[in-house]
């Protein structure tokens, strides 16, 4: 900063232009503010009730006195000017007076900007034992990995949503994307009359074309003989899928009966 000697003997030149070296040498002072940061309240401007203290602000690279009052949403920098009778008689706006208060106007900014600073001996404290380059790389990645992941979360997020599968409207929140169609799993549903099984039988059963011969036959034998005795001791399996048929295989366990049986089936995809 710089400097003058007011210890020299025989008479100091104190005038306009040594007053102008003065003024100039503090204002040095505005670039501390930097340190906390713009919109930063150095001192006071307590809030009690709805009224705000008087304090000190930095705002705009500069240090400003602040004049409290009843909290308003706006605060202004406005500049009040004194004049002073000079030698010649004539008065001069000489003295400029600026601060920070409430109110609304021109370059008007939000009170609600202005945070507290803190002393930044506090920051060494607050890291006493972690400010090795290798912890504050870590805490470094860190705060990228969230940010990352902040980045992909949509404006709006709800933290659970209830998923609904009747859901239609692709806007809502519980709309499921994708959904496979189960409403019918099967290639074919069909029932074939298979009638009277004498020992074994081999019988062809056809269809339209499925696309497919990897599908497993499931199904059931249904007798219709007014005596059940009739249609018992009949099992089945099935042999040579095609796209267009399969082969039922039939077996009478107890021969000297007469069935009449129907197969009951439907093929399902492998």
């Amino acid at each position: 900063m710089n400097k003058q000697d007011f210890t020299l003997i025989n008479g100091y030149p104190l005038n306009q232009a040594s007053l102008d070296r003065m003024q100039t040498a503090y204002t040095i002072f505005n670039a501390l503010g930097n340190i906390v940061g713009d919109k930063t309240i150095i001192s006071g401007c307590t809030v009690s009730g709805s009224d705000v203290s008087n304090g000190v602000v930095y705002v705009n690279g500069e240090v400003y006195e602040f004049r409290g009052g009843l909290a308003q949403t706006k605060v202004i920098i406005k500049e009040e000017t004194t004049n002073l009778i000079y030698k010649n008689n004539n008065s001069y706006p000489a003295v400029k007076t600026r601060y920070v208060t409430f109110g609304t106007g021109i370059d008007a900014m939000n009170w609600s900007d202005f945070k507290p600073g803190f002393p930044t001996k506090d920051i060494v404290a607050g890291l006493a034992g972690k400010a090795d380059q290798t912890a504050f790389d870590s805490l470094a990645n860190a705060f990228a990995i969230v940010a990352t992941k902040m980045a992909t979360i949509e404006t709006g997020a709800q933290k659970n949503v209830q998923a609904d599968w009747n859901e239609a409207n692709n806007g809502s929140n519980s709309f499921i994307k994708n959904k496979p169609n189960i409403s019918n799993p099967f290639l074919h549903k069909d029932k074939y009359d298979i009638g009277d099984v004498f020992d074994e039988d081999l019988l062809t059963v056809t269809f339209s074309d499925v696309g497919t011969a990897d599908y497993i036959v499931s199904g059931g034998l249904v007798g219709t003989n007014s005596d059940f005795t009739q249609d018992a001791n009949v099992y089945f399996q099935t042999r040579e899928h095609t796209r267009t048929s399969f082969k039922l295989v039939l077996t009478e366990q107890a021969g000297g009966r007469f069935q009449k049986l129907w197969l009951h089936y439907a093929l399902i995809p492998l």
